[in-house]
């Protein structure tokens, strides 16, 4: 199946459909690894207000993948929130809808946000989709781990 999506940057009127993407996606990815008591916990409004805010304040890059009116896949970078690598950028989410995995909008938004630089990022050490498609884009661990809130274990990749 081939789709033809568009990858651009996200606006503070996104922020209702670019949050109601953001939170399906983490239900698709994390449903066996997250609490329903943790999916319980987020105000769906409170989300979208913080997106509106943080699309808004210009501090991170925000893109959105599109297919026929619909966000389908999201994308948010920024200045890295570590102190200890000299790396300057990281990528904070990647999302795409499971129905369009596959298609190359994650690649696409990838490159959208953070091009082919330096870059850090987190994923859960028992995620091997997201491990492997970050290793494919010349992404390595570079040993620095951390414990999410809920307990699950991450590690930081870094491409230099």
């Amino acid at each position: 199946m081939s789709e033809t999506f568009t990858i651009r940057k996200a606006q503070a009127a996104d922020a209702q459909a670019f949050s109601e993407c953001h939170f399906a996606c983490w239900g698709e990815a994390y449903s066996d690894l997250w609490s329903e008591q943790r999916f319980a916990q987020y105000d769906q409004a409170a989300l979208v207000e913080e997106r509106r805010k943080a699309i808004e304040s210009g501090e991170f890059t925000h893109y959105v993948a599109e297919l026929d009116g619909e966000i389908i896949g999201i994308s948010i970078a920024g200045p890295t929130r570590d102190q200890d690598t000299p790396i300057k950028d990281e990528l904070y989410a990647i999302y795409v809808r499971s129905a369009h995995q596959g298609s190359g909008v994650s690649t696409e938004l990838l490159q959208a946000v953070i091009g082919e630089g330096p870059a850090t990022l987190w994923v859960y050490r028992d995620n091997p989709r997201a491990s492997a498609f970050y290793i494919n884009r010349g992404f390595i661990p570079d040993g620095a781990e951390r414990v999410d809130p809920s307990g699950i274990l991450e590690i930081r990749f870094s491409r230099r």
